[in-house]
C-alpha cells in the first residue's frame, strides 16, 4: 500500500513541474524583444511625409530659382505700358516739321513737358533773341545731352509755343537732317539750294524753296556754318567770299574746304 502512494506522489509532482515549465515557455515566446527589432527597422526612419507632417515642405517652396522666377514674373506682371509709354515718348527724337518735335506738339505747355521729361530735366530762363532786343521766355530741356532741345514761348505763362530749337545731335527730321548734317548732304537731299552768307546775324540760312523739300519751307530752318572755328585763319579767301549779306549757291566751290555743316535748327508748328 505505501508503495502505491508513492508512487501516486511522485506522478502528481511531475505533472506540476511539468504544466509550470510549459508555462514559462510558453510565457517567453509569446513576448519576444521589441527593442531591437524596432531600432533596426529602416521602415520607420524613411516613413513618407505627408502634408499634414509637421516637417513636410514642398519643393517648390524650397526652391530658389523657381522662387525667384515667381518674383520676375512677378515683376513683370506691373504695368509695364504705363512705363514704355513714358520711356517711348522721351526717346522719341523724330522731327516732323510743323506736326511734332518727339512728342511735342503745338498743343504742349509747360506743365505738360514735366509729365513727358519730369521737372528736374527742365530749366526755365528767359533768352535774347532778334539781335538781343526781344527777350522771350524759354524752357531748356535734357540740356548736355544729344537729347537736348530748347523751347520757346509766346509769353511768360509758358502755354504756347513760339519755336523750338537747340536741338542735340540726337533730333533727326525723317530724312536724316540733324546738327551735323553736311553739306554735301544736303545736297542729295534738297538738290541745289541757296543760303545766305555767313558772318552775322542772320548767316547761314537755307533757303527750302524750289528744292525737294519744299514742303519744309516755313516749318524747318537750318543755319549752316562751317565746322572749323579758325576757319577764317584757315581759308581766310574763301570765307571771305562766302561772307555777308548776300545770298549764295549750295554749288559755291568756295564752300567747299570750309566744311560746312547744319549748326542750328529751328521748328516752328505753323508759317
Amino acid at each position: 500500500m505505501i508503495s502505491i502512494k508513492k508512487c501516486l506522489a511522485i506522478t502528481v509532482l511531475a505533472l506540476v513541474v511539468g504544466c509550470s515549465d510549459n508555462n514559462a515557455e510558453n510565457s517567453v515566446a509569446s513576448n519576444p524583444v521589441q527593442p531591437e527589432t524596432s531600432s533596426s527597422n529602416p521602415v520607420a526612419v524613411e516613413k513618407p511625409q505627408t502634408a499634414n507632417s509637421p516637417q513636410y515642405q514642398p519643393v517648390t517652396t524650397n526652391n530658389p530659382t523657381q522662387t525667384n522666377n515667381s518674383h520676375t514674373n512677378s515683376s513683370q506682371n506691373q504695368p509695364v505700358a504705363i512705363n514704355n509709354s513714358t520711356s517711348d515718348a522721351v526717346n522719341d527724337s523724330l522731327i516732323l516739321p510743323g506736326k511734332r518735335v518727339g512728342a511735342i506738339t503745338s498743343e504742349t505747355t509747360r506743365t505738360d513737358l514735366v509729365q513727358i521729361y519730369g521737372e528736374s530735366n527742365l530749366k526755365d530762363e528767359t533768352i535774347l533773341q532778334a539781335e538781343g532786343t526781344v527777350s522771350v521766355p524759354a524752357t531748356k530741356v535734357n540740356q548736355g545731352t544729344p537729347s537736348a532741345l530748347v523751347i520757346f514761348w509766346k509769353d511768360e505763362a509758358r502755354k504756347e509755343i513760339l519755336y523750338i530749337r537747340g536741338f542735340g545731335s540726337q533730333w533727326k527730321t525723317p530724312e536724316g537732317i540733324g546738327v551735323g548734317t553736311s553739306l554735301s548732304e544736303l545736297r542729295k537731299m534738297l538738290g541745289e539750294f541757296q543760303l545766305t552768307g555767313f558772318g552775322w546775324d542772320y548767316g547761314g540760312l537755307v533757303n527750302f524753296k524750289d528744292t525737294n523739300l519744299s514742303k519744309y519751307q516755313g516749318t524747318l530752318s537750318l543755319t549752316l556754318n562751317p565746322g572749323d572755328e579758325n576757319v577764317y585763319g584757315k581759308y581766310p579767301k574763301q570765307y571771305g567770299a562766302v561772307s555777308g549779306d548776300i545770298n549764295l549757291s549750295s554749288t559755291n566751290p568756295n564752300l567747299e574746304p570750309l566744311d560746312v555743316r547744319v549748326y542750328q535748327m529751328t521748328v516752328n508748328f505753323g508759317e
